[in-house]
Formats: structure tokens, C-alpha cells, sequence
């Protein structure tokens, strides 16, 4: 089974995968995003929230690319920074512990 991180990872995935493969990436290629997964919804409604994907005439979305580079940028950045810190308190914990 997998654990939390790879089902987001899987949401995340598969919802930007979606918009890219049907070239929605202009205001008129916008298209609508319909899933009965709840975690592909909550991804939606934060790549909505976060800009990455921007509402159309009509309820369509479509995937704004600069907008996702960047997001993706700052999350692997989080991501280093989290991980680093991480490194830092088991190092500081093994130090400690010697």
C-alpha cells in the first residue's frame, strides 16, 4: 500500500499530466477538470488557488506552464530545505547522544 506522500505525489501527477496531455495550456484550449478521486480534487482546488491552473470562460481551466515551473521550483525547494533541516536534527541528536 502506498503511504500518504505517494498518493499526493500520485494527485499531483495526474492532474498536471491531464491538462499537458490534452494541450490545455491557453485560454482557448481551456477544458473542464471533472475526477470522483478526492485527492485529485483537493490538488485541483490548490493549483487553482495557487494560479498554477486559471479559470476559462465556462468552468474550464487551463494550465498556466510558467506558473507550474515555478510552483514545482519552490515546492523541491521546501522539499531541500525540510529534508536539510532534518539531517541537521539527527546529526545535532547523534552528536548529542556520543
Amino acid at each position: 500500500m502506498a503511504g500518504p506522500a505517494a498518493l499526493v505525489a500520485r494527485a499531483r501527477r495526474h492532474v498536471i499530466s491531464y491538462f499537458m496531455t490534452q494541450n490545455a495550456v491557453t485560454p482557448d484550449k481551456a477544458i473542464a477538470f471533472v475526477s470522483n478521486r478526492r485527492l485529485e480534487n483537493q490538488m485541483f482546488d490548490r493549483f487553482v488557488a495557487a494560479k498554477v491552473l486559471v479559470w476559462a470562460e465556462g468552468g474550464r481551466y487551463y494550465l498556466d506552464v510558467p506558473a507550474w515551473d515555478e510552483y514545482s521550483r519552490n515546492r523541491r525547494r521546501r522539499v531541500g530545505l525540510f529534508m536539510g533541516a532534518l539531517a541537521a536534527a539527527g546529526a545535532a541528536a547523534v552528536a548529542l547522544m556520543a
